[in-house]
C-alpha cells in the first residue's frame, strides 16, 4: 500500500484495520455454512488464513478501536453471527460507500467488487474465474487438499483486492471526520443486517408445504372463485376483451396505452384498486397468479424464512430483498403464513405516517409538523385549509377527510391532480383545488420541495442528513422525473430511520426478524412481547429524532400476534388467504379445485 494511503489509515486512529472475506455455502433458507476466512491487517500486514474447525474461537479482538473492512459486509457479519463471534464494533463497508459515491450516476461495470476495482483501474480476477470458484465452493465439499488451497488462495485474492480498493477510496471517505462517521453508520447497519438475515421470520412451514403440493389445483380454484364476479378469464387465461366488457358494465374509467388498449401492469391495477375497491380481488388474483412461486420462498429446516435483505440496492438506500424469496415480498395474503412457535409472539412495530413526519420536519414547515403531531394529518389539513370546522373529526367529516388524505399522501409522491383524482375517486377539478390549498397551507414545505427539483435540474446531488446521496448527471433534465425527486427525500430519510432503528434494536439484544419498509418485526416470548415491543417503539422513536432533529419524534404503532395466532396486517389479504385455505382443504379431500 502506498505511503500516503498508509498515513491516511494511521490518521484514523485504529489499532487494527482488518480487511476480511469469508467463503461459505449458502443454501436457501439456511444460515451460512462456513468454509474459510482470510483477513489481513492494513496497518501491519498480519495475515490470518483459517479453514473449517480453525474458525473457532474468534481470532480477533473486537473493540471500538479495531476496524473491520469488507465488501458487502452483511455477508461477513452473518458469518460472525453463525460462528458465535462477537459482532464488530466498527465496520466499514466499501460496497455501501461505492454505491453512495455513484448512486444515480451509474457505473460502467456494476456495483460488485470486480466492478468497483475496474472503476478505479485496479487489477482484478476475471468474472469467469470468479464464477468457477464460487461453483467449486457451493458444491459443498469434501474438497481435496489442492482444492482447499485453491479456495483459500481465491479468498485471499479478494482480501488483497479489498486492500487495493480501500487505498483508492480512502481519500474520498477518510479525510473528513464527518464523512467517515457517516460511512461507519452505514457499516453499523450492515453489521446488524447480517444478524437479522440469520434470525429469519417464523413460518407455518407445514401449511406452506401443503400449499406448495397442491398449488396448481389451488390456482385454478382461485380463478373459478374470484372470476365469478368479473368473467374476465377463459380457463386459466386473462382475456383483455372480457376485461373491457367488465369495465364498461361497471362504469370504471381505466388508463390506456397509445393503442387504446387498457394498461394491464400491476402498478395500474394497484392504483385503480385504491380508487375502485371492487377491483382489489381481481388485482390480488392477477398478482398471485403472475408473480407467486410458493416453492421459491427461502424456508430453512427450522421453519424460518431467511433471505438476503439486499441493503442499499435501491436509489433511496432502502433494502430490495427478492420478492420471490422474502415472505414480505409476494402477495399480501402470503404474510398469513407467518406464525410464532409455541410460547412465542411477534410484534409488527411501524412508524405512523412516517413520510408526513419527514416532510414536515425536514422542510421546517411548522404547519405541516403540527398536522402530523395532531395524530390525524388529513383532518388537520382540512381544518387548516378552511375545509372543515375546528371541531371536525374523522367521523363527522369522513368524505372531506378522505379527499384530503389523497392529497396529503399523493403530494409526497409528486402526483398531479389527474393521478390523485384517478386513485381517490374525486373529480379532477376538486383535486386541483385541494392541491392549490395544500400549496397555500404548507408554503414552507413547497419551497423546500421545489428547491430539491431545482437542484436536480442543475445536476446537483441530493443528500440525507447522514450523507446518503443521489446524483443527477449532466443532461438529466432531458429525462428527469419530478415525482421521484419529490419523493426521494422522504424515502431516503425513511431508510435512514429504519437502518438506525434496526441497528439500535439489534445492539440492545432484541430479536428482530425482518425490516419491512417503515416497520420492524420483533419476536419474543409471549410473556415479554409487550414490554419488548414498547422498548422497540422507544428505540424507533429515538432513531426518528436523530434523523428529524431535536423534538421531532415519529410515533410508532404496535400490532402483536401471539401463538397460536397467525400474523395479520389489519384486514389486508385476509379474504384471499381464507379462499386459498378453503381450496387447499378441498384439494386435500380429493374434491378438485372447486369450493
Amino acid at each position: 500500500m502506498a505511503p500516503e494511503a498508509l498515513q491516511l489509515l494511521a490518521n484514523l486512529g485504529y489499532r487494527h484495520i482488518w480487511c476480511l472475506d469469508f467463503e461459505f455455502v449458502a443454501d436457501p433458507g439456511h444460515k451460512p455454512r462456513l468454509v474459510c476466512m482470510v483477513a489481513k491487517c492494513a496497518l501491519t500486514g498480519e495475515t490470518k488464513r483459517l479453514w473449517g474447525e480453525k474458525l473457532s474461537p474468534c481470532p480477533f479482538e473486537v473493540a471500538a478501536d479495531v476496524l473491520f473492512v469488507a465488501y458487502y459486509a452483511s455477508a461477513e457479519t452473518s458469518c460472525f453471527d453463525a460462528l458465535g463471534w462477537p459482532a464488530p464494533r466498527r465496520m466499514l463497508d466499501l460496497f455501501t460507500e461505492f454505491r453512495c459515491l455513484h448512486n444515480g450516476a451509474g457505473v460502467a461495470h456494476g456495483n460488485g467488487l470486480i466492478g468497483a476495482l475496474l472503476h478505479f483501474g485496479l487489477p482484478s480476477i476475471g468474472g469467469e474465474e470468479k464464477d468457477g470458484m464460487r461453483a467449486l465452493i457451493m458444491r459443498g465439499g469434501p474438497w481435496s487438499d489442492a482444492e482447499t488451497e485453491q479456495i483459500l488462495a481465491y479468498c485471499e485474492s479478494d482480501v488483497d483486492a479489498l486492500l487495493r480498493l480501500l487505498a483508492a477510496m480512502l481519500p474520498m471517505i477518510g479525510q473528513s471526520p464527518k464523512r467517515f462517521g457517516q460511512a461507519l453508520l452505514r457499516g453499523r447497519y450492515m453489521a446488524a443486517a447480517g444478524v437479522v438475515e440469520n434470525t429469519g421470520v417464523p413460518i407455518d412451514a407445514e401449511t406452506w408445504s401443503r400449499l406448495v403440493e397442491y398449488w396448481d389445483q389451488i390456482k385454478l380454484g382461485l380463478i373459478e372463485v374470484v372470476d365469478a364476479d368479473y368473467s374476465v378469464y377463459d380457463g386459466g387465461r386473462f382475456v383483455a376483451a372480457k376485461f373491457e366488457s367488465f369495465l364498461a358494465r361497471s362504469g370504471i374509467p381505466w388508463p390506456r396505452l397509445p393503442s387504446g388498449a387498457p394498461t394491464l401492469d400491476d402498478d395500474t391495477f394497484r392504483s385503480q384498486a385504491r380508487a375502485y375497491p371492487v377491483i382489489s380481488p381481481l388485482r390480488e388474483l392477477r398478482y398471485t397468479l403472475g408473480q407467486l412461486r410458493l416453492n421459491q420462498l427461502s424456508i430453512g429446516p427450522d421453519g424460518r424464512n431467511r433471505a438476503i435483505l439486499s441493503a442499499f440496492r435501491a436509489k433511496t438506500g432502502r433494502n430490495q430483498p427478492s420478492n420471490s424469496r422474502f415472505i414480505f415480498g409476494p402477495s399480501v395474503w402470503i404474510r398469513h403464513l407467518i406464525k410464532p412457535t409455541e410460547g412465542r409472539a411477534v410484534a409488527y412495530v411501524d412508524w405512523s405516517s412516517q413520510e408526513i413526519a419527514i416532510a414536515g420536519a425536514l422542510s421546517g414547515d411548522d404547519a405541516l409538523w403540527k398536522a402530523y403531531e395532531s395524530g390525524d394529518p388529513y383532518i388537520e389539513f382540512a381544518k387548516q385549509a378552511g375545509l372543515a370546522p375546528p371541531d371536525a373529526t374523522k367521523q363527522s367529516h369522513k368524505e372531506i377527510r378522505q379527499a384530503c388524505k389523497s392529497i396529503v399522501l399523493g403530494v409526497n409522491y409528486g402526483m398531479g391532480p389527474e393521478s390523485i383524482a384517478g386513485q381517490s375517486g374525486i373529480h379532477v377539478d376538486q383535486a386541483r383545488e385541494l392541491l392549490r390549498l395544500h400549496r397555500e397551507t404548507y408554503r414552507v414545505f413547497w419551497r423546500w420541495a421545489d428547491g430539491n427539483v431545482d437542484r436536480a435540474l442543475l445536476c446537483l446531488p441530493l443528500e440525507t442528513v447522514f450523507g446518503w446521496r443521489i446524483h443527477y448527471p449532466p443532461r438529466c433534465g432531458l429525462s428527469i422525473n419530478d415525482r421521484s425527486i419529490l419523493n426521494w427525500p422522504m424515502q431516503s430519510h425513511g431508510a435512514e430511520m429504519m437502518r438506525l432503528g434496526l441497528s439500535m434494536a439489534v445492539e440492545a439484544g432484541l430479536m428482530i426478524c425482518a425490516p419491512i419498509h417503515d416497520a420492524l418485526l420483533l419476536e419474543a416470548p409471549i410473556d415479554e412481547i409487550e414490554e419488548q415491543s414498547r422498548r422497540l417503539a422507544d428505540l424507533m422513536g429515538d432513531a426518528s429524532e436523530l434523523v428529524l432533529g431535536p423534538g421531532k419524534r415519529c410515533r410508532s404503532d404496535i400490532k402483536i400476534n401471539r401463538y397460536p395466532d397467525r400474523f395479520e396486517d389489519e384486514d389486508r389479504g385476509s379474504v384471499m388467504f381464507s379462499r386459498v385455505m378453503d381450496l387447499l382443504h378441498a384439494a386435500e379431500k380429493g374434491g378438485g379445485a372447486g369450493v
